[in-house]
């Protein structure tokens, strides 16, 4: 037994348009039966706004054309949804309501404070509840639009962590990334030079009158940027416990899923720009493989384990990665790279009973 998805490949055979990638995206809607899962119903569509300089997020032609698709299937409503502060400056990406087609909504409100409180029950390590924002729980149908990048913290970001980061609240994000463990100084190593704190993205990092490093653990999400910027290697993270990070997102993932009745969410995979960290960095790097194409179905366990294995070693671009940057000796191309097996949280969705590893292709010509 397997699970269906359809793949629009990137590279064209030919150089005749109606081939190109643009023309097989067109398709592949076309080919996911919208109507059976739009029809009369309000539908959020979930991605990653990116920001600050960061400019390789998913192309506005591609949402544009999606919400086009979505409406002529009968939707009621549509919307494009993410975090407050990424909506806010989507136009520095081209994303309005003009360009999409349809509005541009917080996912838990302009304030943040539009959420509803779950229960994870039996509790996980810290982790006993979630807050999961109002948008996407009161949409009738949700189409889950990920595009796919590396990630410091759990290996990739795909489809579970555009859900499981994207769809709650800043508290939760934190207990999240708490599951792996704290941050240590070493202040002998450390010179000082605040480039930690300049790009932390939540100003969690201080330096007091004694010029000693303090984290403000209220605003810290444990995102790692301030260990993997730092030039000396004066912060670590303790704990090391990427594992119980994976569980956690692959929980919340559960409990946002659950909220949708059968036939009401589409997951669909943009593997371009695929680049070492997420979009959630707000810059751009180069990619690390050659654009592969775009992903689409029903099961997000089978495309995210599709995701991945697209995802190759062997086609590892020459100089995408940072200087002095090297790669373990084996695993997946972003285990080699994070040192952390992606995979983890496919297993563990699969586990919660959200699909099965197992896929075929429908390549879409």
């Amino acid at each position: 037994m397997s699970a269906g998805l359809l793949f629009a490949p990137y590279a064209p055979l030919t150089l005749v348009p109606k081939r190109s990638i643009g023309a097989r995206w067109l398709k592949l809607l076309d080919a996911l039966d919208l109507p059976s899962t739009v029809s009369g119903r309000r539908v959020a569509i979930k991605m990653h706004l990116g920001g600050n300089t960061g400019f390789t997020t998913i192309h506005p032609f591609l949402i544009r054309k999606l919400v086009e698709k979505v409406k002529a299937a009968g939707a009621k409503s549509v919307f494009v949804t993410d975090s407050a502060g990424a909506v806010a400056t989507a136009v520095d990406r081209g994303y309005t309501t003009e360009t999409l087609g349809c509005p541009l909504i917080p996912v838990d409100g302009a304030s943040e404070r539009y959420y509803v409180t779950r229960q994870i029950d039996p509790p996980f390590r810290t982790l006993t509840e979630i807050q999961l924002a109002g948008e996407i729980l009161h949409a009738e149908a949700l189409i889950d639009l990920a595009h796919v990048k590396g990630h410091g913290d759990c290996g990739f970001g795909g489809a579970s962590k555009n859900l499981s980061m994207g769809c709650v609240t800043q508290a939760t994000r934190r207990a999240l990334h708490a599951l792996e463990g704290g941050l240590k100084w070493n202040a002998e190593d450390c010179t000082r030079c605040r480039i930690c704190m300049e790009n932390c993205p939540n100003n969690a990092i201080r330096f007091n009158e004694k010029d000693e490093l303090s984290v403000f653990y209220h605003h810290c999400k444990f995102c790692q940027h301030c260990v993997l910027i730092c030039p000396q290697k004066a912060l670590t993270m303790e704990g090391g416990r990427y594992k119980d990070f994976q569980r956690g997102m692959a929980l919340t993932t559960s409990q946002i899923l659950r909220n949708f009745e059968p036939g009401r969410v589409l997951f669909i995979n943009v593997l371009t720009n695929i680049t070492i960290f997420c979009d959630c960095w707000g810059m751009t790097t180069p990619s690390l493989v050659p654009d592969i194409g775009i992903l689409a179905g029903r099961d997000i366990v089978a495309i995210e384990q599709a995701t991945l294995d697209l995802i190759r070693v062997e086609d590892l671009i020459p100089g995408s990665l940072p200087p002095n940057w090297e790669l373990g000796p084996t695993g997946h191309l972003f285990e080699r790279i994070h040192r952390k097996d992606p995979y983890v949280v496919v297993e563990y969705l699969r586990e919660l009973g959200h699909g099965i590893r197992a896929y075929t292709l429908q390549r879409i010509s």
